[in-house]
């Protein structure tokens, strides 16, 4: 098992790489940006199949800005990630936030064909600490295709 403090140095290394623009422009996704990257992400899945996984957890744009989509399967393992694609395979549904609320449980439980938002403590990518977020998830075809968004911005 890798402890907590390995976890916040690998997540704050990948977004050191990964979100380089995000972070000298200090914009932050929206409500309705998030909304639109699941719609994409559930379109490329529908038309490629789990061969959409690869692309979501590689293509730049399923993680503009402060935003990433990911998948997570039924038993709680990650399928797609663009936030830190080493998680793809990694169970993690006893994953709790600082509050602990098991947020992925969360993900799981509540996640509808219509969409819902789950709000949680993660980790900001533009912060670089644990910050308030919420969650916009979608349930298709046995799969959560979620994205969230960060400091309490939920304007649509």
């Amino acid at each position: 098992m890798i402890g907590r403090r390995r976890i916040g140095a690998v997540l704050a290394a990948c977004l050191a790489i990964i979100l380089p623009g995000a972070l000298e422009a200090g914009e932050r996704g929206t409500a309705r940006q998030a909304q639109q990257l699941v719609e994409q992400a559930i379109e490329l899945y529908d038309a490629r199949g789990l061969r959409a996984f690869h692309t979501i957890s590689r293509d730049p744009s399923f993680f503009p800005k402060d935003l990433y989509v990911f998948v997570l399967d039924r038993i709680g393992s990650v399928a797609a990630t663009g936030f830190a694609p080493h998680m793809v395979g990694a169970n993690v549904l006893n994953a709790r936030d600082r509050n602990g609320v098991w947020y992925v449980r969360e993900l799981l439980g509540r996640a509808t064909p219509e969409g819902v938002w789950v709000d949680y403590i993660h980790i900001d990518p533009l912060l670089l600490e644990p910050a308030p977020k919420s969650t916009w998830a979608v349930r298709h075809d046995g799969f959560v295709f979620a994205c969230g968004i960060y400091a309490g911005e939920i304007s649509i």
